[in-house]
């Protein structure tokens, strides 16, 4: 999830309702996820913040009522098995969660996609709506901060990286493949999907200054998100695949209702799902 919602909106409520959950194709009454997972085929983990992008992602493809937040189900379509999380919004329930669903899957897991919407840096590049690849993900909160720095903190100031998956140090930047890691996991992206770096940040950015300074900061980024750093993290950490696809909502820096397109947001969502997750 990019942020909050703009300014003229009311928060998402999440799944509301009152009526009793549906269960994934082949759930038993009282069964839990993890012991589900004992009776399934290699799955994907597919990971979204909040039951809003949930919704709009997969409920038009039959996935089942968004479990929820913190919790995964478990959802098979054309032949093929998915444990889709709600992880939460935040680096930090992101990483909770999403570490949570790769213990219960175990080998079963193949890959992590991570689906939402996210904040564009430069609306020439990256217009409203549109579908946005990560190439690597950049988490600017990591580190010593200096008074008055407006970018990045100096991730190596403090010796320590965050960790080191496979041997290889982390500390505020991972980078990434999208077309390998859609091709690893027989996923076709989605034509006209942009390409560039995703930068995740724990408090959302609200004035142009601070975006341009993250822009400067972290490869000339393309979009910012609050989970998607923690997501590639923990999928880095499992050795598995990722993948994150984020449709742009709104304007990094700028909270006028011109700079935001949610609907036509979770719209581009809804369409690149269509195509990712195509049953033959």
């Amino acid at each position: 999830m990019p942020h909050d919602q703009p300014p003229t909106r009311s928060p998402s409520r999440g799944s509301g309702g009152n009526n009793p959950p549906r269960r994934s194709p082949g759930q038993r009454p009282g069964m839990k996820t993890s012991s589900l997972l004992m009776e399934t085929s290699p799955l994907l983990v597919l990971a979204l913040a909040t039951a809003k992008e949930y919704k709009a992602a997969l409920s038009g493809l039959g996935a089942p009522s968004p479990p929820a937040a913190g919790e995964a189900a478990l959802w098979r379509r054309g032949g093929r098995d998915f444990l889709v999380v709600v992880t939460g919004v935040g680096p930090v329930a992101a990483a909770l969660s999403l570490g949570r669903a790769l213990g219960q899957a175990g080998e079963a897991a193949l890959g992590v996609v991570n689906l939402g919407i996210a904040g564009g840096y430069d609306l020439e590049a990256t217009p409203l709506a549109s579908l946005a690849a990560a190439t690597a993900e950049y988490y600017p909160e990591y580190g010593l901060r200096g008074p008055g720095a407006d970018d990045a903190a100096d991730a190596r100031g403090i010796a320590f990286p965050q960790l080191s998956p496979g041997g290889r140090p982390v500390f505020d930047h991972l980078p990434l493949d999208p077309d390998a890691a859609a091709a690893a996991m027989g996923l076709p992206l989605p034509e006209g999907c942009l390409r560039g770096a995703g930068v995740t940040v724990a408090g959302v950015t609200t004035d142009a200054g601070r975006a341009a300074g993250l822009v400067r900061a972290c490869g000339q980024a393309a979009s910012e998100s609050m989970e998607g750093f923690a997501a590639a993290l923990a999928a880095a950490q499992a050795g598995r695949p990722f993948l994150e696809l984020r449709a742009i909502s709104n304007r990094v820096g700028a909270r006028p209702p011109h700079d935001w397109d949610l609907a036509g947001a979770l719209a581009a969502l809804a369409r690149a799902c269509a195509r990712l997750f195509a049953t033959p």
